[in-house]
């Protein structure tokens, strides 16, 4: 698990070596197959607008200043949201949770603002009690520094499952938030629920 991304103005730094590494909770290498995990293949998008990644000689080097890109937690009671006619387990319809995170800053200047993308991928399945449909949640995105909101995102993240299947995946990415620069720590939190209510307390990712 990688805790630091380097960049600098309009480009993405890191090292050919680490191209496809990404933090993540349950993120992992490549698969058995040799294909890449769906935490490389949300970092791939994240760095290169594709799923694969460039030739490693096309890949930028590390030849400036890292510096540290912080890491994404997410908000208690929002890794999952789920649907349900009943308090048993047999009465579940559906449930919606965040699978992977991942991130990406590109700094924009010396006094330590940077822009930032932020992906999430999830898992929607369906329960005993729930059939063919569409499903989702309201992804909130946020920013703070000593604890006050500097950016805000909201989307609706989901998706449809079709007679016969069981659970489908989901991807979203919010892209050109800018952070100013400014002192004190910086948190990015991510949370499912079921309106556009602002997460509850965090808990590391």
């Amino acid at each position: 698990m990688i805790d630091r991304f380097a960049g600098r103005v309009g480009r993405f730094i890191l090292p050919a070596g680490l191209a496809l590494a990404l933090a993540g909770c349950g993120s992992s290498g490549s698969s058995s197959t040799g294909e890449p995990s769906s935490a490389q293949k949300l970092g791939n998008i994240l760095m290169f607008q594709s799923t694969t990644p460039p030739q490693p000689n096309q890949l930028p080097t590390d030849d400036e200043v890292n510096f540290a890109c912080p890491s994404v937690i997410i908000a208690d009671g929002g890794a999952a949201i789920r649907a349900q006619s009943g308090p048993d387990s047999g009465s579940l319809r559906s449930q919606v949770s965040i699978t992977t995170t991942a991130r990406e800053c590109t700094q924009a200047n010396k006094d330590g603002g940077f822009t930032l993308k932020v992906g999430v991928e999830g898992r929607i399945l369906i329960g005993p009690a729930g059939g063919a449909g569409s499903y989702g949640a309201t992804l909130v995105t946020q920013v703070m520094r000593n604890n006050q909101v500097i950016a805000r995102r909201s989307a609706r993240v989901g998706g449809a499952i079709p007679s016969g299947q069981t659970g489908a995946d989901f991807s979203h990415v919010e892209s050109n938030i800018v952070v100013p620069g400014g002192s004190g720590e910086i948190e990015i939190i991510v949370g499912l629920n079921t309106g556009g209510a602002e997460p509850a307390r965090r808990r590391r990712r």
